[in-house]
Order: structure tokens, then C-alpha cells, then sequence
């Protein structure tokens, strides 16, 4: 079994396990059903997720990535039609690659800017969604899309250029209609889409210039690392899907990365570790895309099975990105960094030097922000509070080497997090 299969497998273990357990609680506050089937919900997105990662690590060819693309997606938000449009900047028109349903027999339909909802996101560059397309102002005049009652469309955008749009359409049979989850979904697959588009178009001009200058071996290389970096960036927009479901903490990644790789330097790791610290740091809440948004952003305390699911996010978040042929342990940082010293972290137990170095550092600086930054349940504790934590758990919970580094890099280095100084 190769080991995107194990992975799935993981997955859906870990699915049933969790359903068993919010059948076995008893706690009045928690809805085991409506729970059940959100988080259900959202390991089909995750698997279909991991599933789309890896057809793109396999480097199948645009047309065929597209197709999977649509067609998962329109699973996953249970519309039964679908349009792949590509921008045309010789034409200036958007024309339709892959459809399904009502656009099956509209391959090749051109859209110009402004006309219908398609046509309004390549004059904007905006997502958009309209629930009521029958009434909206905006409609497209061509008859053959009367049957359309619902509709939304996203831009796949490179270097501020529109590339082409992708939309999904619900019709009065249908009887449905686009909301958060199903935004928060499709703008995840979008990074995707993105990323192949962005992967085919370097990659195009590329082997123009091995036709025109005939590279070296060592020319090769360089533009081998390049679209490699650029796939690597790409990816990491996959972060900015958890700000869809958690608006407190929107530029908590960013600022946790700032952080680490501050520490990261004041501890003279290399230059390739400060690199690994940052890239995991971007991503290392990525599995929060499986915890439904009712939990990450409920106002009082969580029970504990409630709290059991939160804790799934770390191996959600490995399993996105562990296929990922990165030059740094980014999936094991990512997948160890609620781990803890003494063993009492999660989801491994692992302890002391069984914790890589770098999910030690990331650690220290996810604790440092997340008590000096609000949360929807409680007001922000302040700096001076979290620098008390981590000093008070100095050797216990976190390593003694990192906190002193963060000791330093506030109290002699005068770092500091912009947003607290507005």
C-alpha cells in the first residue's frame, strides 16, 4: 500500500473514532449530531484535499488536473454543475475548458468582461456569489443559462493577472444554495487550481528558454529550484483558508512565523533551519480546516470532547502536507508542535529531545501569541503574561534553550508585535 493510501486510511480511522466518541458523551451543551455531520463534512474536504495534492505531485498534465479538480469539488459542495473558464489575453475573453452539467454542452463559450457572474469576477478579481440569480441585476442575457438559481465563480489569479475562473451552479432542481463552508472550500481548492496553472505556465517558458538558449546542466538546476519555490509559495497560500473559519486569529500564523524564526536566529540555527521554522510556522494550523468554525471560535469553555476534537489538528494538518517533497521536516514540525517536554503534549506524547528542535521553537512562540493576542472566549492576557508562562514552564513544558532565546529576543532585542503598539 503506498502511503497516500495508508494516509486516507488514517484519516477515516480517525473519523470513526471521533464519531464514537461524541456518541459515547453526554454532555448536554455538545450536539452530537449536528457535530457528527460537520465533521464529517469536513474530512471529505480533507481527504478530497490530500487526494488533489497528491494527483499534483504526480504532475499530471493541466487539462486532466482541472478535470479532477471540478468534479471533486462539485462533490464536495453538492452541485451538479460546473465551468472551468481560461482567460485568453489575446482575445481578451474567458473561453470554457471543462464543464459539467448545464456547461457540458458549452465547451469552448466565450465570456467577455462584465457578463454574468464570470464575466463581473475577470472585471473585478473578486469571488463571488450570487443565491437569487433569477433577480440579480447582473444576470447574463443568453437564454441557455435561464435555468441557473444559484451560482458562484472564483478568480485563479498569477502576479495580479487574471488566468481563468472557476464556478459552480445550483439549479431550481437543485434547491440549494452557496454558503460559508462551501466558500471556504472552494477557495481551497482555487489555491490548487492556482498552483497547477502557475506550475504549467513556468513550466512553459522554461522549456522556451531550453529551446532558445540551450541551457547547462547547472542553468537547469536553477530553474528547477525556481518552480520548485514558487509550488512551495503556492502551497503555503493553502494557510490562508483557516482565516475563513477563524477571524480571531486571522494573522495568528503569520505573526507565531515572525516569532519563531526571530528566535530561530538569536539561537544561530543555519540559515536552512530559520527557513524550515518559517515555513512550517505559516502552515502549522492548517488542520483547523478540519475542526468545525463553531468550536475554534465558541465563547466560553469547551468540554472535553469538544476539546478532543480541536486536538485532532496537528495530524490533520501532517497528513495535508506530508506528501510534500519539502527540504525540511515541515510535516513532523507541524504534526509536533502542541508537544511538550515533559510528555503531557499532544497528539504523540512525545518528550525532551524526541521533539525536533524546531517544533520546540514553534512551540514557545504558538503559546507567546496565542495568550497575547484575544480570543473569542476571553480577552488578550498581555505580553508580560505569556513571557511569565513560558518562563514559570521553563524546562517543564517548553525548552530551556528556546525560552531563553525568546526571553532575549523581547527584553534585549526589543522585538515586539506591531499590532499591540495601535
Amino acid at each position: 500500500m503506498h502511503g497516500h493510501e495508508k494516509t486516507r486510511n488514517q484519516l477515516i480511522d480517525e473519523l470513526v473514532k471521533v464519531r464514537q466518541r461524541i456518541a459515547a458523551s453526554k454532555i448536554s451543551e455538545v450536539k452530537p449530531r449536528y457535530l457528527e455531520k460537520k465533521i464529517e463534512a469536513h474530512y471529505d474536504s480533507l481527504l478530497a484535499l490530500h487526494d488533489t495534492i497528491i494527483d499534483m505531485i504526480n504532475q499530471l498534465g493541466v487539462d486532466e488536473f482541472m478535470e479532477i479538480i471540478i468534479t471533486r469539488v462539485a462533490g464536495l459542495v453538492k452541485a451538479n454543475h460546473g465551468f472551468f473558464y481560461l482567460y485568453n489575453p489575446d482575445s481578451g475573453v474567458l473561453e470554457l475548458k471543462k464543464a459539467l452539467g448545464l456547461y457540458s454542452a458549452h465547451i469552448g463559450y466565450h465570456v467577455t468582461h462584465g457578463a454574468g457572474l464570470a464575466g463581473k469576477v475577470l472585471q473585478t478579481g473578486r469571488a463571488m456569489a450570487v443565491n437569487d440569480y433569477q433577480s440579480w441585476e447582473g444576470r447574463h442575457p443568453d437564454p441557455r443559462w435561464n435555468p441557473i438559481r444559484a451560482i458562484t465563480a472564483l478568480p485563479l489569479v498569477f502576479e495580479g493577472q487574471i488566468m481563468g475562473v472557476m464556478g459552480f451552479v445550483h439549479t431550481e432542481e437543485d434547491r440549494k444554495k452557496f454558503g460559508k463552508d462551501d466558500m471556504a472550500v472552494l477557495t481551497c481548492f482555487a489555491a490548487l487550481a492556482n498552483i497547477a496553472l502557475i506550475n504549467a505556465r513556468l513550466s512553459t517558458k522554461l522549456q522556451q528558454e531550453l529551446e532558445r538558449k540551450k541551457l547547462t546542466e547547472k542553468e537547469l538546476q536553477q530553474g528547477h529550484e525556481h518552480l520548485q519555490e514558487t509550488f512551495v509559495a503556492t502551497v503555503n497560500a493553502l494557510a490562508s483558508t483557516v482565516e475563513l473559519k477563524d477571524l480571531y486569529t486571522a494573522a495568528h500564523q503569520r505573526w507565531v512565523t515572525r516569532l519563531a524564526c526571530a528566535i530561530a536566529a538569536e539561537m544561530d540555527l543555519s540559515k536552512e533551519q530559520i527557513e524550515g521554522v518559517r515555513m512550517a510556522g505559516l502552515i502549522h494550523d492548517i488542520g483547523k480546516m478540519n475542526v468545525p468554525a463553531e468550536l475554534l471560535n465558541k465563547p466560553g469553555r469547551l468540554s472535553d470532547i469538544e476539546y478532543d476534537i480541536i486536538k485532532i489538528h496537528p495530524q490533520s494538518g501532517y497528513d495535508i502536507v506530508r506528501e510534500i517533497q519539502f527540504p525540511w521536516p515541515v510535516a513532523q514540525i507541524v504534526l509536533q508542535h502542541h508537544e511538550r517536554m515533559d510528555g503531557s503534549g499532544y497528539p504523540q506524547r512525545l518528550s525532551g529531545m524526541q521533539i525536533l528542535l524546531e517544533a520546540r521553537l514553534l512551540a514557545v512562540a504558538d503559546v507567546v501569541e496565542s495568550m497575547a493576542s484575544p480570543r473569542p472566549y476571553r480577552d488578550a492576557y498581555g505580553i508580560e503574561i505569556a513571557l511569565e508562562e513560558i518562563s514559570k514552564n521553563r524546562g517543564t513544558l517548553y525548552d530551556t534553550e528556546v525560552v531563553d532565546a525568546c526571553l532575549r529576543v523581547f527584553q534585549e532585542k526589543g522585538f515586539t508585535f506591531e499590532y499591540m503598539d495601535r
